[in-house]
């Protein structure tokens, strides 16, 4: 039985295209294949350009081709090539001197064959070869050749669809990512601003306090809130980037607390306690950051969906362990879990159990996706009883033997900075031993007016700021940390204003204004309130309609004391009624 080289010329094309190679690889295979067939001596397989309407030589095949030759562009019809391109019709040139198209690049060509690549419709290429005889090539050549040229399109067309998928696969992963970024970005909005108006107040009070021992305690309040607002801000933008970039080393665990410093205080004001219980060692894995980040979100989002709003005692628990070769990332909430019928449909691209409107059902499909790229798995265990656990699997990026922690700490923040000498002296107040100077926008009226204030919010340090500020103003201020501890002291003070956050666990700010309302109907209008977050029109609605004021953290602390002035009345003021501090006084004189 003859040998037919065709056949295996086929195997290694079908395979080549089977194992994915690149377009450029196929193709050059695929001319190699060809001229060996027909015993051409030269043989390119040229690309057309439709915009430029040029011809451009991409691969090459025998010898005498030089640079000047690669580089020469036929025009769209010119030469046999040109014609080919122009109208898709294959072109067996038996005797170039009589072919008044033929282009003359090798004077001692004789024939020539080109054959169309046709990719959608048009032409995407020509496999083109040169003979040294007259009818070098005849009908079986031709018809061999447009075999390889229709493998060569049904590659070429099956890169195009994979770059198609891989695109809309960036496109979803976006648009997922922008949806999650709408879910959490009031939350942020909130916990950013609370630190930096810690930060602002801090830092108005320092100039009020020059030479004061309370001044490392500001310094130190400032750092550590910095700090943290920073911090914010790089997991925000890391996740928020629109390219995903390239893969790195990183510590798992670094990724893990970006994702939780996102979602932390929005879990925490839905009364949500978010617990990271993580391995000492941040074991490596070459990831894709950004992408692996936007996973374990959308694993805390969908775990804090699955908590029911009235139940108090929320937890989701995030926590790593190595396994082998991997590293193995658990997120397991209390929540209502995951019906077994429906848990087989979790991963598919479009499910959804939530109503029509409030999910795109992409986010776990995304997830899934992610992690099978980066050599991964990922996979769900729940029970309508104990509530859900997904797991994520990911080969770690050094081998077992060589664990090590790519985190590397920074400096302590908190350490304090000593200026140069000349800076340390020119910052020396001037002004005589114990005398405040006024911040900016802060100054201190010629007559102040004392008054009782109660400071509500659920940040530490900003309590003890504006409470801090506001005794060196000569104002009473009592703080509380929660709503609750608000209402008991209202039941047995009573203040000439109110001055309470809105976003906060437990009870809320805005419930806090119809609770105090209700136990005297003067802080109606004797209430201001704080927030980090006037995004959700719902919160300003509210807070339009009370009439209230509303201070928009971060603030300035002048702001906040010319706001409250108003409240507190004042001895001095013909005809207006004593401050809560006043009537205090007087009930004591008079043994009430």
């Amino acid at each position: 039985m003859d040998y037919n080289p065709i056949a295996p010329a086929l195997r290694d094309v079908l395979t080549a295209i089977r194992h994915r190679k690149r377009v450029d690889e196929v193709v050059e295979l695929i001319l190699d294949r060809s001229c060996q067939i027909a015993n051409a001596l030269h043989g390119s397989f040229i690309t057309v350009d439709h915009q430029t309407r040029r011809l451009i030589i991409t691969s090459t095949h025998g010898p005498d081709w030089t640079l000047e030759k690669q580089a020469c562009q036929l025009k769209l019809g010119q030469g046999i090539t040109g014609r080919v391109a122009l109208t898709g019709i294959a072109h067996l040139c038996g005797d170039v001197t009589r072919d008044p198209e033929y282009y003359p690049l090798f004077d001692y060509v004789r024939s020539e064959l080109a054959v169309p690549v046709i990719v959608n419709d048009q032409v995407w290429g020509i496999i083109n070869m040169d003979g040294l005889s007259v009818h070098a090539f005849n009908e079986n050549t031709l018809a061999t050749l447009s075999v390889f040229a229709e493998l060569a399109s049904f590659a070429i067309t099956l890169r195009l669809e994979v770059n198609e998928q891989e695109r809309l696969q960036r496109h979803l992963v976006q648009s997922e990512k922008l949806a999650s970024l709408g879910e959490i970005i009031a939350g942020i909005a909130h916990e950013i601003n609370n630190p930096l108006t810690s930060v602002l107040a801090h830092a108005s009070l320092l100039t009020l306090k020059r030479g004061r021992e309370t001044d490392e305690q500001s310094v130190q309040a400032i750092l550590n809130e910095s700090r943290r607002a920073a911090d914010l801000v790089k997991s925000l933008l890391s996740f928020s980037r629109k390219e995903a970039g390239g893969k790195e080393i990183i510590g798992i665990n670094e990724l893990i607390n970006r994702a939780c410093s996102i979602k932390r205080y929005q879990l925490k004001v839905n009364n949500i306690n978010l617990m990271a219980d993580l391995d000492p060692v941040s074991f490596p894995v070459y990831v894709s950051a950004q992408q692996v980040q936007q996973v374990f979100l959308n694993l805390i989002n969908n775990a804090e969906q699955a908590i029911p709003p009235s139940r108090k005692d929320g937890t989701i628990r995030v926590t790593t362990k190595r396994y082998g070769e991997k590293v193995r990332i658990s997120v397991t909430d209390n929540g209502s879990g995951i019906p077994s019928e429906v848990q087989k449909f979790i991963f598919d691209p479009f499910f959804t159990t939530k109503p029509l409107g409030e999910g795109t059902g992409l986010g776990l499909s995304i997830a899934h996706s992610i992690i099978e790229t980066h050599g991964g798995d990922i996979t769900v265990e729940s029970s309508t009883n104990r509530g859900s656990c997904f797991t994520v699997e990911l080969p770690l990026a050094l081998s077992p033997e060589t664990p090590r922690q790519t985190a590397v700490s920074d400096p302590d923040p908190t350490a304090p900075l000593e200026l140069p000498p000349a800076v340390a002296a020119a910052s020396t107040p001037t002004a005589a031993a114990g005398t405040a100077t006024p911040a900016e926008g802060a100054t201190q009226p010629a007559t102040r007016r004392t008054g009782r204030v109660l400071l509500v919010d659920d940040e530490p340090q900003i309590l003890e700021s504006l409470s801090d500020y506001l005794e060196l103003m000569d104002v009473k201020a009592t703080s509380a940390g929660e709503v609750t501890t608000a209402l008991e002291i209202l039941r047995k003070e009573r203040f000439d204003v109110i001055v309470s956050d809105i976003r906060m666990p437990g009870i809320d700010g805005l419930r806090f204004y119809e609770m105090a309302r209700a136990i005297d109907k003067r802080y109606s209008r004797n209430f201001v309130f704080m927030s980090g977050d006037l995004v959700r029109e719902s919160t300003k609605s509210f807070v339009n309609s009370s009439g209230c004021v509303c201070l928009e953290k971060p603030f300035n602390l002048g702001t906040l004391y010319k706001t409250l002035v108003p409240h507190f009345g004042g001895a001095d003021a013909a005809g207006e009624k004593p401050t809560a501090a006043q009537e205090t006084e007087s009930a004591g004189a008079s043994g009430k």
